[in-house]
């Protein structure tokens, strides 16, 4: 494969040093999408989880073809910390398949992400053709003093949260890395890590078959960029109008200036952040490099709506605006918000920008500065989050809570 960005890997042996044969994926041999999957799912150290994300360490297979309303995921883990993979292979030379598997491996994590634990079991059983508690079962054969009712509570957690690690694992993948695009604009309510994987297998006669497991991307940074406001209007980004700190997804890549100095910024922030309604959930104040934190908001917890803080270097304001997951239920909250609009914006005592656009909702007030960087600017950037979030989360709380009780 002449247009291999990587170097061929070189065997040396008491008959000297060979390079190996690249083996193609695809083209009707032996190497196909179900190749693939059986290799990923009996072998689950191929996947480099720890160099995506070391919350997902420990893969133990749980079944191919898990079926959802979304169609058969390809393969499905779990961890010892009821953290679920979800891995789709993928031969991206396929041009319908660039377009739509990202696409594709969302729509899998959103409707795990309405499932209990209950729905998730009955599945399992299904594919497994196992009766009883088949996902304790398998992780218990890990870990024996593995605690069932700690186990399914962590596994419950993460189906309402949306506490996923998603992998497209294939070959010749980098020409569909812009659909991440897509994937991002409609992924705000969920808690998951996308990564790209790509697999390079080798001929090494005599010895087997060599599978050199290649990260090409991951979520370090892009994670829920929905929208964001200029000048009063909603926009979504593309991959091409992303800040700095947003396109250096690409793995190898150190932090930049300004991700550092988010890592400063978030735990500094975060970890001091003093809310009046205490039933508030508030982000962890972990060293985040992204510019957004996320509170989650009824109906649902977050996963239908949710407030987002971010900074704007490309525009030099910070802000905080209230969305939701696109469909009919945010068409439906929408507008019962916004027939309270007059009280909503006295209640709320700042500037609120209403948007609609095709399916997209925002209610959002953000503040200009100079420079956000410079630290003359900290101290008054931080006031004004912490009064706006909590402006925003005093007013839409209560309301969405009571709109919840009405559905």
């Amino acid at each position: 494969m002449a247009d291999d960005p990587y170097a061929t890997p070189i065997l040396i042996g008491a008959a000297g040093a060979s390079r190996l044969a690249r083996l193609p994926l695809g083209g009707g041999g032996d190497y196909d999408e179900l190749f693939i999957q059986e290799l990923v799912f009996e072998h689950p150290e191929t996947l480099p989880v720890a160099e995506i994300d070391r919350a997902y360490e420990g893969l133990i297979p749980v079944c191919t073809e898990l079926n959802t309303q979304a169609g058969p995921l390809d393969v499905l883990y779990v961890t010892p910390k009821g953290r679920l993979v979800v891995v789709e292979a993928k031969l991206w030379r396929n041009p319908e398949a660039r377009r739509k598997v990202v696409g594709q491996i969302l729509d899998y994590a959103k409707e795990l992400s309405r499932w209990d634990y209950e729905d998730l079991q009955r599945e399992v059983s299904r594919a497994t053709k196992r009766t009883g508690n088949v996902l304790y079962e398998l992780v218990r054969q890990r870990d024996p003093t593995l605690e069932e009712a700690r186990f399914v509570d962590e596994v419950s957690r993460s189906l309402r949260e949306g506490h996923f690690l998603l992998l497209v694992v294939g070959d010749g993948i980098r020409e569909g890395v812009a659909a991440i695009a897509d994937f991002m604009e409609r992924s705000g309510h969920l808690a998951f890590t996308f990564g790209l994987v790509e697999l390079g297998l080798y001929k090494a006669d005599g010895l087997g078959t060599l599978v050199q497991p290649r990260v090409l991307a991951k979520t370090v940074v892009i994670k829920r960029t929905v929208v964001t406001f200029r000048d009063g209007r909603l926009e979504t980004q593309d991959d091409e109008s992303m800040d700095e700190v947003e396109q250096s997804a690409m793995v190898g890549t150190p932090p930049s200036d300004l991700e550092r100095f988010y890592m400063k910024f978030w735990p500094e922030f975060l970890g001091s952040l003093e809310l009046d309604d205490k039933s508030q959930p508030v982000p962890k104040p972990t060293e985040r490099k992204i510019a957004n934190a996320f509170f989650p908001m009824p109906p649902g917890g977050g996963g239908q709506a949710w407030v987002t803080m971010y900074f704007s270097q490309r525009y030099r304001r910070v802000g905080v605006f209230l969305t939701f997951l696109r469909g009919a239920l945010a068409d439906d909250l929408y507008q019962k918000l916004l027939r309270q609009q007059e009280d909503i914006n006295a209640q709320l005592g700042i500037d609120a920008h209403w948007e609609a656009n095709d399916g997209k909702y925002a209610i959002g007030s953000f503040k200009h500065f100079p420079d956000l960087l410079d630290p003359a600017n900290q101290e008054e950037i931080k006031l004004f989050l912490s009064d706006a979030i909590n402006r925003y989360v005093n007013v839409f709380r209560p309301r969405l809570e009571k709109l919840a009780e009405e559905l």
